[in-house]
């Protein structure tokens, strides 16, 4: 139903990779009756895992930084959303200790226009993240929608 592209930006050393693919099963749509739009949400049934690198390691291993997210649309229906959050804090990379991450925790709208996303200190890897479909509608038709989701980190 749809394919989905990340791409990751850096900024002044830090940089961002992403594993994975975010697919979305239609099977998951329910309609009860001729002539009703669909119910509820489609959530992801893959996972995408984000992670906060640094070629300059010793450096930035205490950076504090910020991410932005937004979309940049391919085939896209206006009135689809879609959300992202963050399903936990990640790991750390080569330093013991907890995980200082913030924000991002509940679902967030990503819309054509940079938006704060959430925020975090030091090189963390492997956060989880999770995506959901909107809004959707049977007046859609039958296609393939597609757009590229776009993080880009910033450091304070």
């Amino acid at each position: 139903m749809l394919c989905f592209f990340a791409l990751g930006m850096h900024a002044q050393g830090l940089q961002l990779s992403l594993n994975g693919m975010v697919i979305f099963n239609e099977l998951q749509l329910r309609v009860n009756d001729a002539g009703e739009d669909i119910e509820g949400e489609i959530t992801s049934n893959s996972g995408v895992q984000l992670s906060v690198e640094s070629y300059n390691f010793w450096e930035q291993k205490n950076e504090k930084w910020q991410i932005y997210i937004h979309k940049s649309n391919i085939e896209w229906a206006d009135d689809m959303r879609l959300e992202v959050k963050r399903e936990g804090d990640g790991e750390r990379i080569n330093k013991k200790g907890g995980v200082n991450i913030h924000d991002g925790s509940s679902y967030t709208e990503i819309t054509d226009n940079p938006t704060y996303f959430f925020r975090g200190k030091g090189l963390i890897a492997n956060i989880p993240l999770a995506f959901q479909l909107k809004n959707l509608s049977l007046t859609m038709g039958a296609n393939d929608f597609e757009t590229d989701v776009v993080f880009t980190i910033y450091d304070d």
